[in-house]
């Protein structure tokens, strides 16, 4: 009997340790899509939201983001787009994309929604990306209206 508890409790640890190694793993290369801007030749790790689920859940409830890490939004057409910063913990710089990748929009330093509502942000110009990257990215690294970065 006790041989078998030992080894039943073994068995556990042993698959919860496999289930945590896969877990920091995912989230690990999560952010392993780079986008380059052009101009500066700055690399960034993008996760990819490509459905309206991922879309939605973005970058909710994240407690940090590193410097060259963000998030690509990609959506099938080129229109207005918009974001808000519901359970969003972190500031963020946002990069409105044209589908060629050339920036069209810009918005700076966003900050978490401690409340509703939330103010949305809208794109004021037709985009197909939305780049959301971590607050003082833009000035940082002198991102401009009409530079290019290679997409994923």
């Amino acid at each position: 009997m006790r041989s078998y508890l030992s080894c039943t409790i073994f068995g556990i640890a042993f698959i919860v340790t496999l289930s945590s190694a896969g877990a920091s793993a995912n989230a690990f290369t999560e952010f392993n899509h780079p986008i380059t801007f052009l101009t500066q030749q700055r690399i960034v790790y993008a996760a990819i939201a490509a459905n309206e689920s991922e879309r939605e859940h973005g970058l909710m409830f994240r407690h940090t983001l590193a410097e060259d890490q963000g998030m690509l939004f990609v959506y099938p057409d080129q229109t207005h787009r918009a974001v808000w910063m519901k359970n969003t913990l972190l500031a963020l710089d946002v990069v409105f994309l044209a589908g060629d990748g050339r920036i069209v929009g810009l918005l700076k330093d966003l900050q978490p929604c401690a409340k509703d509502p939330c103010r949305i942000y809208d794109s004021k110009v037709a985009a197909r990306y939305i780049l959301e990257l971590p607050a003082g990215f833009i000035d940082k690294h002198t991102i401009q209206l009409g530079q290019t970065v290679s997409l994923p």
